[in-house]
């Protein structure tokens, strides 16, 4: 083929002879290039422009770099998700339900008072409060497979029951605070919604009355000892009532 090509060009050459080695030296290296090419492409016969197989393997690196990066969870993303797979149903909660397949058996329900859910379908209560969704989905799925072989049960929540902490006493703003569906409340994020502790409260001795089994309990917490990392926040629950008391007394 070389020699081909040569002979092609000899007539140019001829009439050039100025410009024979410039252009050789030029024809040469190029080939070079080439060939080396080839081989680094484990000799498949592919030939590539200069720099290809650089631009390819830089391409790949950004790729792989790139999928990586898509696959890391911020540390407040994992938060999110862990909080969202492990929130629990309760009464008030406005739930759809359908077996895959089977339109017939979808609903939208509110779960009752009781924590139960009425299933037309199954002609009975199926309670679901206190469950996480994965778990709701598996206890609907055991009742339907009296009417199917292998139920695909899928639930998802239409809205949320309110959720409230009620806080008194010396704050910047005293009075109900709401609590972000599928996120847990913390007494030092309640109080910081609620306006923080006035200069006059007690930060040492924040009192939390919460019904335990139908009894009142109250419970204490010191915000002096959160607020500098020695102690947890202290994560709150549906209907807890948040007392600052004075520091004067």
């Amino acid at each position: 083929m070389l020699l081909k090509m040569l002979n092609y060009l000899n007539p140019f050459f001829s009439k050039n002879r100025r410009l024979v080695v410039p252009c050789l030296s030029l024809f040469l290296l190029c080939f070079s290039n080439a060939f080396a090419e080839v081989l680094e492409l484990g000799g498949e016969g592919e030939v590539v422009p200069s720099g290809g197989a650089e631009s390819r393997a830089k391409k790949s690196r950004e790729e792989a770099s790139s999928s990586a990066k898509e696959g890391m969870l911020s540390a407040d993303d994992e938060a999110l998700l862990k909080t969202k797979s492990s929130y629990r149903l309760r009464p008030r909660d406005f739930i759809r339900i359908i077996v895959i397949g089977e339109p017939d058996t979808g609903i939208e329900r509110r779960i009752n008072p009781d924590g139960t859910v009425d299933v037309p379908f199954l002609k009975k209560l199926v309670p679901v409060s206190g469950l996480t969704i994965t778990e709701a989905q598996e206890a609907l799925a055991k009742e339907f497979k009296r009417y199917f072989k292998q139920p695909q049960v899928i639930i998802s929540i239409s809205s949320y029951a309110e959720r409230r902490i009620y806080i008194s006493g010396y704050v910047g703003k005293p009075g109900p605070v709401s609590v972000p569906p599928e996120e847990t409340l913390t007494l030092g994020r309640a109080i910081s919604m609620a306006g923080g502790i006035l200069p006059r409260g007690r930060r040492s001795d924040i009192s939390i009355k919460r019904m335990v089994d139908g009894k009142m309990t109250v419970i204490v917490k010191d915000l002096r000892k959160i607020d500098s990392g020695e102690q947890p926040d202290f994560i709150l629950q549906d209907e807890d009532a948040i007392y600052v008391e004075d520091s004067r007394f």
